[in-house]
């Protein structure tokens, strides 16, 4: 059978499995206790604890799903103090507290309506005794949201500010009467440039308040604050250009230099620590240019001093973790969240320093039967437009032990771009890729110049160029893998999420150089995503392409939309309706232009989904429409019947 056509076991089902899949995760600092995240196949987040995902104990009752829409993007959306968990509600954006699992959530803040107040990255200020968290405004319509900091009443539900002036705020912490945070503001995004202030906080009678208040790091993108005392505190920073841990009593050098990024792609989310504090060492958790890992324990007095590798007691179990984040400390047990291994999901895990055992939560989820037919990610770094500055990727080639190719066909590659754009690709298990991959399609994830985790000058590289490197990138990924006799030339394919979608679109528009791609809630009019788009991505694109009204010609030149006579490359779309980030007519619109020039195209709008499909039905569907949609253009037979595929327009017409 050629390239396409194999029989696989991944199917859609696997590829959304019947089960709940962590997220993040959470500890109560008072009681030591672990609760995390997870998400059903319905697509309803719920808090859970217990001592593994297989026994866990939901907490969160039909009709609560655990959402925050700060930033639309999210995070940060519980925590837990002293036995409760506190959450934001998705529906309508209010903070709950439940004391127990089997008890009703009562609601914290009050009621203002469609959620037009949102709150994230909450934690119980023992000084306070109220909560301290972002607060997001958006009750006054047609103008900006306001973002602050505010500590609310645990009993009235009163609110008051602490912070307020900078259009964005995140990475709170609070130690006695002590607070400090992150903000920063228009044009910049958090992993451009930020400022840390402190300061501190005093009650009078009930209403909270702060003083003192006053700037003390800035000109570089610092993130994650953590106090160690009263006196001091960590943080990250990127002004050796890695994010590395900082101590704020000494500004001559990071604590520990390393190239190895702590976490993953920050700024985009709340929450997700990439670092926390021991009694007696920091623990530090990176994501490595080449995809090693790095969970280190470091001396609190001499952080160049390595006390172990935490990284090693998980790989001598088994795992190959090219990523930690979400790093929780308490007594002698490190928590992490293991991302980037080939052979298995997000893994939420624990590392006792007083056994070196490490105790994995998820472990059934891992798919281990499935195990011959997983292609494992190969890294790959190959040349760019620019002789100085090469970009990444990972490649997963065709696996399929049932099936032996001929020795002159080369497979149909899958190129896909990441969102952000300053995103970045994993190397996770992720069975997407894998459904393509065992039925015989090579995948490349690329990391072109501007994603994340390769430095400061790699991520910046995109200033003024998105909408040129992404595309000239993704090219030269594509002609390295042709060249290197990988994958068939004459089978090129793309797709994309997002700012993904929007490479993928630019692509078919501009370049001609794919033979199809899917777009996937992606972009067609950047001034029109400038203009319209929520208020943290508001002025992203000032950095990425230039500032309006000034170089209004250059978004213009850059959109697929406004070239739109120029597709005539096979391309599809799926959309979510309640997309607020990238509305619907950024989908629509290119759809009807693809129908006008007779190119062969679909168009699929999943009703509820917003900005990433959640309902594990319409995932489903994406994934064996996209297929399904490249078998028809490349003319081979897929082994599996697809169930209600979309309708294919102008196929018989497609160039």
């Amino acid at each position: 059978m050629s390239y396409g056509e194999w029989k696989s076991p991944i199917t859609l089902e696997v590829v959304t499995p019947d089960s709940t899949e962590i997220s993040t995760a959470a500890i109560d600092r008072v009681t030591g206790k672990l609760f995390w995240r997870s998400k059903k196949p319905s697509g309803q987040f719920v808090i859970c604890s217990g001592e593994n995902v297989k026994t866990a104990i939901e907490w969160t009752p039909e009709g609560f799903s655990a959402v925050s829409r700060v930033h639309e993007y999210g995070g940060g959306a519980f925590f837990a103090h002293n036995e409760e968990i506190f959450f934001v509600n998705k529906s309508d954006q209010r903070i709950y507290r439940q004391s127990a699992p089997e008890a009703d959530p009562i609601p914290v803040t009050a009621d203002f309506g469609d959620g037009k107040m949102r709150y994230a990255e909450g934690h119980i200020s023992s000084f306070l005794n109220m909560i301290v968290c972002v607060r997001e405004d958006h009750r006054v319509e047609g103008k900006e949201c306001i973002n602050s900091v505010v500590a609310i009443d645990l009993l009235t539900g009163d609110q008051h500010v602490l912070a307020e002036g900078a259009d964005f705020y995140k990475g709170i912490d609070t130690c006695g009467n002590k607070i400090v945070f992150v903000s920063w503001n228009h044009p910049n995004m958090p992993w451009d440039e930020t400022q840390i202030s402190i300061g501190e906080m005093f009650l009078e009678g009930k209403v909270a308040s702060t003083t003192n208040v006053k700037i003390v790091h800035t000109g570089a993108s610092h993130l994650q604050t953590r106090f160690i005392n009263e006196d001091q505190y960590l943080y990250l920073c990127d002004r050796t250009d890695f994010w590395n841990v900082w101590k704020s009593s000494n500004e001559e050098r990071p604590l520990y230099k390393s190239s190895n990024e702590p976490g993953f792609p920050f700024g985009w989310c709340f929450g997700y620590p990439g670092y926390d504090i021991m009694s007696d060492g920091i623990v530090i958790g990176a994501k490595a240019k080449d995809g090693l890992e790095n969970l280190l324990l470091v001396d609190r007095d001499d952080p160049q001093r390595v006390l172990k590798d935490l990284g090693l007691l998980v790989r001598n179990k088994g795992y190959s973790f090219g990523t930690y984040t979400n790093i929780l400390c308490y007594g002698k047990y490190v928590y992490a969240l293991g991302i980037d291994d080939p052979a298995n999901p997000l893994t939420l895990l624990r590392i006792s320093l007083t056994d070196d055992s490490v105790f994995i939560y998820n472990d059934e989820a891992a798919g281990k039967d499935l195990l011959p037919y997983i292609s494992f990610a190969e890294s790959v770094e190959f040349p760019t437009t620019d002789k100085d500055m090469n970009a990444y990727g990972f490649l997963y080639r065709p696996k399929n032990p049932d099936y032996t190719p001929g020795e002159q066909e080369k497979p149909p590659l899958l190129l896909r771009v990441h969102g952000g754009p300053t995103g970045m690709a994993s190397r996770s298990l992720n069975m997407k890729t894998q459904y393509f991959t065992s039925r015989g399609f090579a995948v490349f994830d690329v990391d072109y110049r501007g994603s994340s985790g390769y430095g400061r000058a790699f991520r910046q590289a995109l200033y003024g160029k998105w909408g040129v490197y992404d595309i000239e990138d993704a090219i030269s990924a594509a002609q390295h893998l042709v060249s290197q006799g990988i994958v068939d030339g004459n089978r090129l394919t793309i797709d994309g999420g997002s700012a993904g979608g929007y490479t993928t679109m630019a692509m078919m528009v501009f370049k001609k150089f794919f033979h199809a791609g899917v777009s996937y809630y992606g972009v067609s009019d950047l001034l029109g995503l400038a203009k319209h788009t929520h208020k943290f991505e508001s002025q992203y694109l000032t950095k990425m392409i230039g500032k309006l009204p000034e170089e209004e010609a250059i978004y213009k030149a850059r959109s697929p939309l406004c070239h739109a006579s120029q597709l005539r490359c096979p391309i599809g779309f799926f959309q979510g309706s309640e997309d607020f980030v990238c509305p619907p007519p950024q989908s629509q619109e290119l759809y009807n232009a693809a129908l006008e020039n007779g190119v062969a195209t679909f168009y699929v709008e999943y009703e509820g989904e917003g900005h990433g499909f959640r309902q594990a039905k319409n995932i489903q569907r994406c994934v064996s429409n996209e297929i399904y949609f490249y078998s028809k253009i490349f003319g081979f037979k897929l082994f599996d019947e697809t169930e209600n595929p979309p309708p294919i327009k102008n196929l018989s017409d497609k160039s």
